[in-house]
C-alpha cells in the first residue's frame, strides 16, 4: 500500500508544531489552529464532514464544532492528533467514522491532496516562503488525482483551461474539452493541484493564452 498521504500527515504535523496557533493561514478566515482543528475534525466527526456541503446552516454548524474544539483543547494536542490520524481505537470521538478514515485505502485516496493543500496554506501564508522539493512518484501520483478534481473544484470557470505537466501532457476541465482551451496553466502537478483547489494567488505556475481571459481566470472562483 502507497504510503504518500502518511508521509505528508507527519510533514504537515512538524510544520504546525512550529507554526503560531493564531497565524494566517490562505485556507478562507481561519487560523492555524483553526485549520489544526478542521483536520482533526474532518476524519473524526459527520458534523465537520458535513459541513464541507453547500448549506449555510451545516457550514454554521461545523464551524462551531471547529471553535469549541479550539478553545477547549492545546493546540498541541490538536498537532498530535492530526499527526496520529484517527483510529477506531480512538475513544473521544465516534469509531465509526474514525475506523472508515483510518482504512489504509480511504486514507491514501482521499486524504493526500487535502493535507498536501492545507500543508501549502500554512506555508505560503507567510511572505517568505519557497516550493519544497518533492519526490518525482509523488508528483506522478499527484498528477493522476487532477482529472478527477478539476472536474469537481473547476466546474465553474468560465472558459475552458487545460493544465499541462511539461513533458506530460495535460488535463482539461470539462469546457476545454467540448469547447477548447483558452487557457493554458503549466506547472508541477503539486502546483497545479493548488491552482486547481483556489490557490492561484500562490501557485508557482505560468499561463499562456489571452491577457483577459487569463485575469478572468485569475479572479475566478476555484474550489470545493
Amino acid at each position: 500500500m502507497a504510503h504518500y498521504a502518511v508521509d505528508e500527515r507527519h510533514a504537515l504535523a512538524e510544520t504546525l508544531r512550529s507554526a503560531r496557533p493564531d497565524g494566517r493561514t490562505l485556507c478562507g478566515d481561519w487560523t492555524v489552529a483553526q485549520l489544526t482543528a478542521h483536520l482533526v475534525l474532518r476524519e473524526r466527526s459527520v458534523t465537520e464532514l458535513l459541513g464541507r456541503l453547500p448549506s449555510r446552516r451545516l457550514h454554521q454548524l461545523a464551524q462551531r464544532e471547529i471553535d469549541d474544539l479550539v478553545a477547549r483543547e492545546p493546540y498541541q494536542d490538536l498537532v498530535d492528533a492530526v499527526e496520529a490520524g484517527p483510529s477506531a481505537a480512538d475513544a473521544r470521538w465516534p469509531v465509526p467514522t474514525a475506523l472508515v478514515w483510518s482504512l489504509p485505502v480511504v486514507r491514501e485516496r482521499a486524504n493526500l491532496l487535502e493535507y498536501l493543500v492545507h500543508h501549502e496554506d500554512v506555508r505560503r501564508a507567510g511572505s517568505e516562503w519557497e516550493p519544497r522539493l518533492l519526490p518525482a512518484d509523488l508528483q506522478r501520483v499527484v498528477w493522476k488525482r487532477l482529472p478527477g478534481l478539476t472536474l469537481l473544484t473547476m466546474r465553474a470557470v468560465p472558459m475552458g483551461v487545460a493544465l499541462a505537466w511539461p513533458g506530460h501532457g495535460e488535463v482539461r476541465t470539462l469546457r476545454a474539452r467540448l469547447r477548447g482551451a483558452q487557457v493554458r496553466v503549466s506547472g508541477d502537478p503539486v502546483e497545479l493541484a493548488l491552482f486547481a483547489f483556489g490557490r492561484q494567488a500562490v501557485a508557482r505556475v505560468e499561463y499562456d493564452g489571452d491577457e483577459q481571459q487569463v485575469a478572468r481566470l485569475l479572479g475566478a472562483r476555484i474550489g470545493l
